[in-house]
């Protein structure tokens, strides 16, 4: 026996059509690696201060982080395990134009895990790889977790970030977009401590309203876009 109260109600919600909103508009639209998602991202860039440099490869990208190093008189350098793994050859070079590189990892142990983090408090720059780039705000996407060390996009005054084209995105709307699709996104939800969005040097105002930059992270962001693939 059926109720006849559930029973009209049944018919008026099934008779009810059913809202499927429309997918809103990107903030910008571009295919991810484009020659035009890459112009909008350098415009984004020097809006919010990010020193940019194009490279043909990987060698001429560490050719070009040495000479910048060099430029700023820095010796001692951070790279995180993860950014080792993605550029191979990357601590190798670093060490043979004179550099001290920092790396590894720190102990789960309170006493040497605070004197790990005080050496690597010395670095006077830190390399890390990305995420993504994203074009309409100049954001640059960088993961903690699995070898990829916070310190080295936060706590050296210079940070320097290593992206490929096809790391270049739109918006952050389209990398999620994609990595939801492909799987991507919950990998890196798993496997990462931390999402660490830098939009450009570290900003503050909070004294007198006066800006003030590197306080609560580098003074300088340089980003090295490298067009071939990894």
């Amino acid at each position: 026996m059926t109720n006849p109260v559930l029973e009209r109600v049944r018919r008026q919600v099934t008779r009810r059509p059913i809202l499927v909103e429309a997918e809103p508009a990107l903030p910008f639209d571009a295919p991810p690696g484009s020659e035009a998602a890459i112009e909008r991202l350098w415009v984004s860039w020097a809006e919010v201060g990010v020193e940019a440099f194009r490279c043909a490869g990987e060698v001429e990208a560490t050719r070009g982080i040495v000479a910048q190093l060099r430029e700023r008189k820095i010796r001692h350098v951070l790279v995180d395990a993860r950014t080792a793994r993605a550029y191979p050859g990357l601590i190798a070079a670093l060490e043979d134009a004179g550099l001290a590189v920092m790396s590894g990892s720190l102990s789960r142990e309170e006493g040497p895990r605070y004197l790990g983090l005080g050496r690597w408090a010395a670095a006077e720059a830190g390399i890390t790889d990305a995420i993504a780039a994203f074009a309409d705000t100049g954001t640059i996407w960088v993961a903690g977790g699995q070898g990829g060390m916070r310190c080295a996009s936060l706590l050296p005054p210079v940070h320097i970030a290593l992206i490929r084209r096809a790391q270049v995105y739109p918006c952050l709307a389209a990398w999620l977009r994609e990595a939801r699709a492909s799987g991507a996104l919950m990998e890196w939800v798993e496997e990462s401590s931390a999402m660490i969005a830098i939009t450009g040097p570290s900003r503050t105002s909070d004294i007198e309203k006066t800006l003030t930059l590197g306080v609560h992270g580098p003074k300088e962001v340089l980003a090295f876009l490298i067009e071939e693939a990894g």
